[in-house]
């Protein structure tokens, strides 16, 4: 019986040695590169006049750059100007080249607007970018119009500014009035 016994022991052995799943993968393969996309948008809400600073209507708006892991910008927009009533937005952002669009949109479907302004901050990261190259950025703050009408003309402001990416980049930029 021993000898029986050792050769189904040599049998496993040889079975579960071929059929093992340890493959080793090649450590020098490259990773595709990562697709430029805006990710993590959020907004405050209507802010009250006292908690932005003092600008145009009582609004400093502007925007801050800082630096993230891998290659990211978070962009905040501070004290974007939309009507009280907003409560939807949305952004989404293109690259091409080293030109970067940014649109920011209210798409509140609501018909009834409130008579008053108020300051909304954004903030959103856009990436991949690649240190030591310098972008162009324009950002697009618009509103959809309420109903789908040909002749409504939506109104947008364009802010555009260069900036140098760097991983310790830290920039504010002023929204001229």
């Amino acid at each position: 019986m021993r000898r029986k016994e050792l050769f189904y022991a040599l049998l496993m052995f040889l079975f579960m040695a071929g059929c093992s799943d340890d493959k080793e993968e090649p450590t020098d393969v490259e990773q595709p590169p990562k697709k430029f996309a805006l990710a993590n948008f959020n907004n405050s809400g209507c802010k009250s006049i006292a908690e932005s600073r003092s600008g145009i209507y009582g609004f400093d708006e502007h925007f801050e750059l800082n630096a993230i892991a891998d290659g990211g910008l978070r962009v905040r927009h501070e004290n974007a100007v939309f009507n009280c009533a907003s409560s939807k937005f949305e952004a989404k952002a293109v690259m091409e080249g080293k030109t970067i669009t940014v649109t920011e949109v209210d798409v509140t479907k609501s018909e009834v607007m409130a008579n008053c302004i108020c300051p909304y901050d954004f903030e959103y990261d856009i990436g991949p970018l690649k240190d030591g190259e310098t972008y162009s950025m324009t950002v697009i703050t618009t509103v959809e119009p309420l109903f789908d009408d040909p002749r409504i003309t939506v109104d947008s402001l364009k802010t555009t500014f260069s900036f140098t990416y760097s991983p310790t980049l830290s920039k504010t930029i002023p929204v001229s009035q």
